[in-house]
């Protein structure tokens, strides 16, 4: 895969003489990325492409190639396929469409491909692909503008989506291999991959079909025990299925299979195209639930009834909080307030702010031994207002820097995207947009400490 991922060298067949906005050019995306390999673009018609000399096939350069890109009419592309073979290029992206997405004509041309490549020892990733990105190497094969980010978050995808529009799904990611049709390269191939590369520690994936499922599994079941893999299965319904079919030309086959299979194999298994940021995120920045004992901290009891019903969804529980903890709040509260689990907070914020009251109690929550993880809820306002309603403050000074415990945060309010910020700043804390993804993440990090602990005996 490091000939797909950090080229040396590239050529770009079917290159366009068009350049900027709306001109989808590949080479100007990459110039733009900051590639310092060689480029080699490949046009019968011209002369120069963006300044770079310009050959009328990839049998006239006069020197190797680690890597072919092709974007061309299907039915021009077994032709340079073969000439990649002739030239000793060892990996050859195809961007084009209409293979086994398409007609029978396609597949045919897609397994006419295949059988080049395992004749010539070539490598494809393709067909119908925007390829690969490595933030790392300053290497993108996209011909759509893509946001160039290092981040130690590995992506393998069926789909160009998932690279545009990152933001959506994963968040940030730094590399990422889009199989399309996976002609030849697959899922196993890329997993092997990022599973050990150095720059990636969280590897998420989208599939919608799994053409190799024992070699895959197998292979998933020892790179999650060194790094999380999150996988968003598509073609979950009847129509999609059919939908992936014609997309990537993928069999979908049985979702519930599917999600059993690889939850086995350690996979952190998604059911919901929302779930993969909360997943990520929640797995980059907060430590491991070690037990199913939640404390929830809040202002207000009904937010705390609504993360009752979702720890209890999640296969979590309400932790029986200690004396010590409950006394932390109790003397801070209206002697006539009953205090639990739930925690609520409101009467005694309004004695002694918010600051104080659940700094303190997030303390004594941390250090108690019968909390595994908490779950906090509090109010987010304009703080030019109501600044003394900011709980931002008071949680990152109670929060452990020794991370021992998960601390998850739901807010509620027109001002939630700046309190968030603020609470995330030291990366101790994590903020949901609902209160059932905030539990959610929670029993996310519970089946993964379980899973590391059946490896490890």
């Amino acid at each position: 895969m490091n000939h797909f991922m950090e080229p040396r060298s590239v050529a770009i067949i079917g290159i366009s003489r068009r350049t900027g906005p709306g001109s989808y050019n590949l080479m100007e995306n990459l110039l733009y990325y900051g590639f310092k390999g060689k480029i080699f673009p490949i046009n019968p018609q011209a002369k120069k492409i963006l300044g770079f000399q310009a050959y009328p096939s990839i049998k006239e350069i006069p020197e190797p190639v680690d890597l072919a890109v092709i974007s061309l009419p299907r039915e021009l592309v077994i032709p340079n396929i073969r000439d990649c073979a002739a030239s000793r290029v060892k990996a050859v992206i195809v961007v084009s469409q209409g293979f086994a997405d398409a007609d029978d004509k396609g597949k045919a041309l897609q397994y006419e491909m295949t059988a080049i490549a395992r004749e010539n020892g070539l490598r494809i990733l393709g067909p119908n692909t925007l390829g690969v990105v490595n933030n790392f190497h300053n290497f993108t094969t996209s011909f759509m503008p893509l946001n160039k980010e290092e981040a130690p978050v590995g992506m393998i995808c069926q789909s160009g989506l998932f690279f545009v529009g990152a933001r959506n799904f994963t968040g940030k990611i730094g590399k990422g291999i889009d199989i399309g049709n996976a002609c030849d390269i697959g899922f196993y191939e890329c997993l092997q991959y990022l599973g050990q590369d150095p720059d990636t520690k969280i590897i998420a994936i989208h599939m919608e079909g799994l053409a190799q499922p024992k070699e895959f599994l197998s292979l998933a079941s020892r790179v999650a025990g060194e790094k999380p893999i999150v996988v968003f299965k598509t073609g979950q319904s009847a129509a999609g299925a059919r939908a992936a079919a014609s997309h990537s030309g993928s069999m979908a086959g049985d979702y519930d299979i599917y999600r059993s299979a690889l939850k086995r194999a350690g996979c952190l298994f998604l059911d919901e195209d929302g779930q993969m940021g909360d997943a990520v995120t929640t797995l980059l920045h907060q430590p491991l639930l070690k037990g199913k004992r939640i404390a929830v901290i809040t202002i207000t009891g009904a937010g705390g009834i609504i993360a009752s019903d979702a720890l209890e969804r999640n296969g979590l529980e309400l932790a029986h909080l200690s004396k010590e903890t409950i006394l932390s709040v109790a003397e801070l509260s209206p002697e006539w307030m009953p205090l639990g689990n739930p925690l609520d907070l409101w009467p005694a914020v309004m004695k002694h702010g918010i600051q104080k009251v659940y700094g303190r109690t997030l303390k004594a929550a941390l250090a108690d031994p019968d909390v595994d993880g908490i779950l906090c809820i509090s109010v987010a306002l304009d703080t030019r207002k109501f600044g003394f309603l900011d709980v931002s403050e008071g949680l990152n000074e109670s929060a452990s820097t020794e991370r021992r415990k998960p601390v998850v945060v739901w807010l509620y309010g027109p001002n939630r995207s700046e309190i968030a910020g603020r609470i995330e700043r030291e990366k101790r804390m994590t903020c949901y947009e609902t209160i059932e993804r905030a539990a959610w993440s929670l029993a996310l990090l519970r089946e993964r400490h379980r899973f590391l602990e059946k490896c490890a005996t």
